[in-house]
């Protein structure tokens, strides 16, 4: 990794950049997309893609946010056996701007992890039970913060917006294939190789995209919290309870094949963290930079 340039490695989001580049990422999806399309089709195949994708955007929303917690099997915590947590949320979506409060509720299984889905008032941000149990009150707290800035850059949609274009690309290369091999038509070897990697290279994309919204949520985290060292404690404590827990190899959980992983190493994390201007202000949730 030290023989990439640093501009790839930040545009890659496996180092944090000055500022997030989502849409720039994107955009690259729907150029791969685009272009597969205008390979098998022309501008008529293209504009069926553009249009299906618009399509599915619009469905998008009918999945709740309820029956994304069922398909995890997670179950709302009290707000009476939780109040402290229930009322770090408020605080922390207060401070955010937020015109709601995430409902919250508890993942199964081992490990520390934590999700947001929805948006707006039907937020909700799931902590696992590890993450309950094993974190202090101020680095729960860090972990709120992060899901909190995921909510307020609504970053539900933005992830929906990678997963459509990601399953368009390999849909639309998979067919062609398979009309390839079948002898439907006899194409170029270019184009198969083109139709071959593109699934992948829509994939390396969309998982920059995921990590590129984590560098910006643990940012928000930091403004919210006032400065960073809440959540790098945060960081460096999950991922102790998580080697323990999870029984990760060190190789996995510290330098991991970062091109395929949701989220960054933790030592880029903390680096970016540490590297933030020293005085917050706020400044990061009165900006409109979602």
């Amino acid at each position: 990794m030290a023989q990439i340039p640093p501009s790839v490695l930040q545009f890659l989001a496996l180092r944090a950049g000055s500022t997030t580049h989502t849409s720039g990422l994107m955009a690259c999806m729907a150029a791969v997309l685009s272009i597969c399309a205008w390979l098998l089709g022309g501008p008529v195949m293209m504009m069926s893609a553009l249009f299906a994708i618009i399509l599915l955007l619009l469905l998008g929303p009918m999945v709740s946010s309820e029956m994304i917690m069922k398909l995890l099997r997670a179950s709302e915590l009290p707000q009476k056996q939780y109040t402290a947590l229930y009322e770090m949320a408020a605080l922390l979506a207060q401070r955010a701007g937020l015109a709601y409060v995430p409902r919250l509720y508890m993942l199964p299984g081992k490990g520390v992890n934590a999700v947001t889905t929805g948006k707006d008032d039907t937020t909700i941000i799931a902590l696992s039970r590890d993450a309950l149990s094993s974190l202090s009150p101020r680095q729960l707290r860090a972990v709120l913060a992060h899901e909190v800035a995921h909510a307020w850059h609504n970053d539900t949609r933005i992830l929906m917006m990678t997963d459509i274009l990601y399953r368009a690309t390999w849909t639309l290369a998979v067919f062609a294939l398979i009309m390839f091999f079948f002898g439907v038509h006899n194409p170029p070897g270019w184009l198969i190789i083109v139709l071959a990697t593109a699934p992948t290279l829509s994939f390396i994309l969309q998982r920059a995209v995921i990590r590129d919204r984590e560098f910006a949520a643990d940012h928000g985290a930091s403004d919210l919290l006032g400065g960073p060292e809440d959540m790098i404690d945060a960081l460096t404590h999950i991922e102790q309870i998580n080697r323990r827990t999870l029984r990760l190899l060190p190789y996995r959980s510290t330098e991991p094949p970062a091109l395929l992983d949701t989220h960054p190493v933790i030592k880029a994390r903390i680096e970016a963290l540490k590297a933030l201007p020293p005085v917050f202000n706020g400044d990061f949730f009165r900006r409109s930079n979602r």
